[in-house]
């Protein structure tokens, strides 16, 4: 398991993108099958809409966003795969947890446990991702780890469905979180095999070029990150896709059981369908095509971004017009497309526009923009809304409101995106002198 060497071969690479994938897609089944179970929950916790909403939004995301920064910074600082261990431990434990919980205070903590562990992921992995692969597949090999979002969402829309079915399993929803534990902790001991690869190695800094970089504080590297006008565009962007797709993710099972009449086996199979699909299609789809764009035009990503979220809007309002089971059915999974296509994207433009000693950190803000401002107010208002109007097609009106508000922050971020990146790649020649 030692890692003294400053190479990484293809195989290690590889290797490592396999346990990244597995990790991320944890992860999100750990996130996701509280959606599926939300019903059972509600119903016998006695909870209001607005309660279900904190649960699936507020709950997660505050701690997940907040412990992002200091997990960030440590993956800046230290080896990132004990980071991933760490954090992949703590996660597990808190959704074994979830299931002991027998009040809404109860399940409250253990999700803000959930999602302080979860929060270990993405700024470690990215960042990682980052020093393997070279800039020219660096989407759409963050598009590879990032289809464990989809994977990982599937199985547990799919695998929470099958469990809690009375004509299958019945199990409880305490049963379900129990059940949802044991994958991390089988996973750990494969983290420790992953070689470390050095920071900025993909683009030509050697171990010792990454030994005298400056060690900065964390508030010097957001006010430095943050001083990217593109940057910030895009990352208030982020916050409004992940309001956009998490409201309408965490909500659609309840939508779909409550307002459609569909079962919930049913329900879950849908939308763990759908978010499979999305994955393979959408993720590497639009990737592969960003990738390949962006070898010709430096501001691909963000238009590429810009487009999916415009494409999404009209199959977000036609879910909840359709009278047609078929039409609905097809308007999520076109939706889900376009929505998870943009995921890879949004963390290869930020890897694109910062130095390799700031990644951690860089991911951290999108996390903080992603779920402590879109995901914890994407379900709570879709919830609110609905209790406002009684209604929970209400509450899903506001969300394709946000991907139009996409467009607009791609088209501002666009204004500087060119001088932005070729500020960036100097600063990263210039530590390699």
């Amino acid at each position: 398991m030692a890692d003294n060497s400053s190479s990484v071969s293809k195989g290690q690479a590889i290797y490592a993108l396999v346990i990244l994938v597995l990790i991320n897609s944890v992860n999100y089944a750990d996130r996701y099958v509280i959606s599926i179970l939300l019903p059972r929950i509600k119903e016998d916790l006695a909870l209001s809409y607005t309660e279900a909403g904190l649960l699936t939004g507020v709950a997660f995301t505050v701690f997940y966003a907040v412990m992002a920064f200091p997990l960030g910074l440590s993956a800046d600082r230290f080896k990132r795969k004990y980071v991933l261990a760490a954090g992949i431990f703590v996660w597990s434990i808190a959704t074994f947890a979830s299931g002991l919980a027998g009040r809404f205070a109860t399940l409250f903590t253990a999700r803000a446990l959930t999602g302080t562990g979860e929060a270990s992921a993405h700024p470690s992995g990215v960042s990682m991702l980052g020093d393997y692969f070279s800039p020219k597949v660096r989407a759409t090999m963050i598009a590879l780890f990032q289809m464990g979002v989809p994977i990982g969402a599937g199985l547990g829309f799919i695998l929470g469905g099958i469990l809690v079915d009375p004509n299958k399993y019945n199990y409880s929803w305490q049963t379900v979180f129990f059940l949802f534990a044991i994958p991390g902790i089988l996973l750990l001991p494969f983290i420790f095999f992953m070689k470390e690869p050095v920071r900025g190695g993909s683009e030509g800094l050697t171990a010792e070029d990454s030994e005298v970089i400056k060690i900065e504080g964390l508030w010097t590297k957001i006010t430095k990150i943050l001083s990217i006008k593109s940057l910030r565009y895009h990352y208030a962007a982020t916050a409004l896709i992940m309001f956009g797709s998490q409201g309408f993710n965490m909500w659609m099972p309840t939508y779909l059981q409550d307002v459609r009449g569909f079962a919930d086996a049913n329900a879950g199979k849908i939308l763990g369908i759908a978010m499979l699909v999305g994955g393979v299609v959408g993720a590497l789809g639009g990737a592969i095509i960003s990738d390949i764009w962006s070898r010709k035009d430096i501001k691909a990503r963000v238009k590429t971004q810009s487009l999916l979220a415009a494409f999404a809007v009209p199959f977000l309002f036609l879910v909840l017009l359709t009278q047609s089971n078929s039409i609905l059915i097809a308007s999520i999974f076109i939706a889900m497309i376009l929505s998870v296509a943009m995921f890879p994207i949004l963390s290869a433009i930020i890897v694109n526009l910062t130095e390799p000693q700031d990644r951690g950190v860089a991911m951290a803000l999108l996390l903080f923009f992603q779920t402590g401002v879109g995901f914890s107010l994407g379900p709570f208002f879709v919830g609110l809304v609905s209790d406002i109007f009684g209604s929970l097609t209400a509450g899903f009106i506001i969300l394709p409101l946000s991907y139009i508000a996409v467009v607009v922050m791609g088209l501002l971020a666009l204004r500087h995106f060119k001088s932005d990146y070729e500020t960036v790649q100097k600063r990263i020649s210039d530590l390699a002198k």
